[in-house]
C-alpha cells in the first residue's frame, strides 16, 4: 500500500511538471475563440470554501487558495489550487482550453488520486458544464463538472458524480470561490509620515486581520509565510511596515523607513502608524470585524490602541509584548486594566523565564484576559513559523485559529 501511493505521488509529481510546462504557454496576443472570453472571468487568486464528500452522503467542509492564470497559448486557464482534504494537504491542477465557441476540453490532476482525468462539455448561458465517464459506449458511471457564476467576483465549481447513467447526481466536491485582490497602500500619519502597507481584500465586509511587524522587521519579511493561511480563513489582511523596523529578520525591506531615509524614532514615536492605519480601513469601508495583531513592540502598541479604540476593535492578538526600557514611555501593562474586548497574550515557553514576562502574564490574568505559553516557539508572531522555530507549530495555530474563530463567531465582550 505504501508503495502504491508513493507511485502515485511519484505520478502526480511528474503529470503535473509535464502539464505545467506544456500548457503554460503565455502569449501577448489575444485569444478569438469565442469561449475564452468565459473561461479568461475565472483569472486571478481566490479563496475557495469546499463542501467534499468524504463517504457517501457524508460531508466534511474545508478551505483552500486558488491562483487561475491565462495557459494553452493565450487560449485557455490553469488552476493552481491548495487547500485541505480528509484532514491532510490537498493540491489541484486544472487546464481547460476552448475548442470552438462553445466546446471546450478539460484536463484535472490531484494529489489525491495521483492520476489526471479528460472531460469534455459545452458552455451555455453562463454555465460551463463538462462530463467524464469511465467506459464512453457504457455510461453508467460517470461524472460532471459544473461552473457558473454570481457576479464578477465570485462563482462556483462543483462536481458531482452518478453511477446510473445519469439519471441521478451526488454532490462530490462543492467549491465556492470569492476573488482575493491585493494591493500596496500608502497612509499620512498626523505627523506626516508615510506609511505603507500590504492590503488583501477577500470581501470588505468579512473580518479584518491588522498586522504590526516587531522591531527591525517589515511587514512582507514577517508575515509572508503566515498570511497565506489567514487568507485560506477568510480573513482580509492588512499588514503595515511601521517608522521603526528594517529587514535584520526574515527578509524583505521596510518601505516606510526606505522613504523616510534616516530617522530617529523610538518605537513609541510609531503608535500615530497603527491609529491612521485602523482610521484608512474605517474610512475606507471595511465593515467586518477588526481585529488588531502584533508581534514584539508592535504588539506593545497594539494594546495601546486597543485600550483607546475598543469601539472600532473586535480582538487582539499579542505576541511577545515589550516591556523592556524601549518602551517605557508606553509600556503595555498599563493600558491592559481598560481593555474590555477579547485579548489573546501569547510568549513562548523560554521567555517565561524573565520576571517581565511573569509580570505582564500576572496582569494579563487579573484582568481576565487569555493568555498562552508555547512550548515550542520564538519570538513574536514567528512562533507560527515552522521554519523559524525548527519545531512542529501546529498547537501554536490551533489556538489562534480557535481565538480568531471564537471571536468572529460572537460579538463578545469581556465580563
Amino acid at each position: 500500500m505504501k508503495l502504491l501511493k508513493l507511485v502515485y505521488k511519484c505520478n502526480f509529481i511528474a503529470l503535473l511538471l509535464f502539464f505545467s510546462t506544456a500548457h503554460s504557454q503565455e502569449n501577448t496576443y489575444s485569444c478569438k475563440n469565442e469561449a475564452y472570453s468565459f473561461l479568461k472571468q475565472t483569472i486571478g487568486k481566490w479563496h475557495v470554501i469546499t463542501k467534499d464528500r468524504t463517504s457517501p452522503g457524508v460531508y466534511e467542509n474545508n478551505y483552500g487558495t486558488s491562483v487561475i492564470t491565462s495557459s494553452i497559448e493565450g487560449c485557455g486557464i490553469k488552476e493552481s489550487y491548495k487547500g485541505v482534504y480528509k484532514g491532510k494537504n490537498y493540491a489541484r491542477e486544472v487546464f481547460i482550453t476552448g475548442l470552438d465557441s462553445t466546446n471546450v476540453e478539460m484536463l484535472a490532476l490531484d494529489s489525491e488520486h495521483g492520476s489526471f482525468s479528460t472531460l469534455n462539455g459545452t458552455i451555455n448561458n453562463n454555465e460551463l458544464t463538462t462530463y467524464w465517464y469511465r467506459n464512453k459506449d457504457v455510461k453508467k458511471l460517470q461524472s460532471k463538472y459544473i461552473m457558473s457564476f454570481t457576479d464578477t467576483n465570485t462563482f462556483e465549481f462543483s462536481s458531482y458524480l452518478s453511477t446510473n447513467y445519469g439519471k441521478d447526481w451526488a454532490l462530490t466536491h462543492q467549491r465556492k470561490y470569492s476573488k482575493i485582490s491585493y494591493k500596496e497602500v500608502t497612509m499620512t500619519t498626523k505627523d506626516s509620515v508615510v506609511v505603507y502597507g500590504d492590503l488583501y481584500t477577500i470581501n470588505k465586509e468579512s473580518p479584518t486581520i491588522i498586522m504590526f511587524h516587531q522591531g527591525g522587521s517589515n511587514a512582507k519579511g514577517e508575515y509572508h509565510s503566515i498570511t497565506p493561511k489567514l487568507l485560506n480563513k477568510g480573513y482580509n489582511i492588512m499588514a503595515i511596515d511601521q517608522r521603526v523596523g528594517g529587514s535584520s529578520y526574515y527578509g524583505g525591506y521596510n518601505r516606510t523607513i526606505s522613504k523616510l531615509g534616516a530617522n530617529s524614532f523610538t518605537y513609541c514615536d510609531a503608535y500615530p502608524d497603527l491609529e491612521t492605519t485602523l482610521d484608512y480601513l474605517i474610512k475606507n469601508n471595511y465593515n467586518g470585524k477588526r481585529i488588531l495583531w502584533g508581534s514584539s513592540y508592535g504588539a506593545a502598541l497594539a494594546i495601546q490602541l486597543t485600550s483607546k479604540r475598543q469601539n472600532d476593535i473586535t480582538a487582539l492578538l499579542a505576541f511577545s509584548p515589550s516591556t523592556g526600557n524601549a518602551v517605557k514611555d508606553c509600556h503595555p501593562n498599563q493600558y491592559l486594566e481598560h481593555i474590555n474586548i477579547p485579548l489573546l497574550l501569547l510568549r513562548p515557553k523560554q521567555e517565561m523565564e524573565r520576571e517581565s514576562s511573569k509580570e505582564q502574564f500576572k496582569i494579563a490574568k487579573k484582568y481576565h484576559h487569555q493568555t498562552y505559553i508555547a512550548k515550542h516557539g520564538i519570538h513574536g508572531s514567528s512562533m507560527l513559523v515552522k521554519e523559524r522555530v525548527e519545531n512542529d507549530v501546529q498547537k501554536n495555530w490551533n489556538v489562534v485559529l480557535e481565538f480568531l474563530d471564537d471571536v468572529t463567531s460572537h460579538n463578545k465582550q469581556k465580563k
